[in-house]
């Protein structure tokens, strides 16, 4: 009945904002990501280095969970701290740890894709202190870095609830080969296509309304 009755310009304009507001929902502060990590300029043997840390001060509790490999991954070379699982299937990351990290082969040359998730009590306890997680590629050897002479492909930085700040997640890439982007939950996409579905069914009341 309402969209009977108001004026079409009224209509669109309240029908947008739904969908701008399911929209911002779905895309706002994800949790989960998709990293890619492109290695076709190089070749041979070398290693991803996947590494938890957190700051010098005790750090809310935070998790990394790592799944959906993609790539031409070899067997696991080294790995220390709190950290389990296996690839290609699911390794989970803890903070707990002073030094959390897993070491794996790699055989360059080609693409290379993780989903990544993160949780934990950073995300509603308050502190001083966030937690990095990072991923580094180097040569045969262990000890040169490829993409990025300095260190890291890439970075997330897991920023706890501190006084009036909510907690945060920053992720940022310092190479061309590597690239984050956000994953929405499926509880996220509900609300994206509950969005358009309501646009759709407006619409065709408006097409119904018109023909009568």
């Amino acid at each position: 009945m309402l969209t009977t009755t108001l004026h079409p310009s009224l209509r669109r304009a309240i029908l947008a904002a739904v969908l701008a507001a399911s929209s911002s929902l779905a895309l706002a502060d994800p949790l989960g990501y998709r990293v890619e990590i492109d290695t076709s300029q190089f070749s041979g043997a070398g290693f991803l280095d996947f590494a938890f840390i957190a700051g010098n001060s005790p750090a809310p509790g935070a998790s990394a969970v790592l799944s959906n490999f993609s790539g031409a991954f070899g067997a696991l070379e080294s790995l220390e701290g709190n950290v389990s699982g296996s690839v290609p299937g699911t390794l989970t990351f803890g903070n707990s740890g002073a030094y959390n990290d897993w070491f794996h082969n790699v055989t360059l040359g080609g693409k290379f894709g993780f989903n990544i998730v993160f949780g934990g009590d950073f995300l509603n306890t308050a502190g001083n202190t966030g937690t990095t997680f990072g991923v580094g590629l180097l040569d045969y050897t262990g000890m040169a870095y490829l993409g990025n002479a300095n260190g890291n492909l890439l970075q997330f930085e897991l920023t706890p609830l501190n006084g009036g700040l909510p907690a945060s997640i920053t992720g940022s890439s310092y190479a061309s080969i590597a690239t984050i982007s956000a994953v929405p939950e499926a509880s996220e996409w509900m609300m994206l296509t509950g969005g358009l579905a309501l646009i759709g069914f407006a619409m065709r009341r408006r097409q119904a309304v018109t023909s009568a």
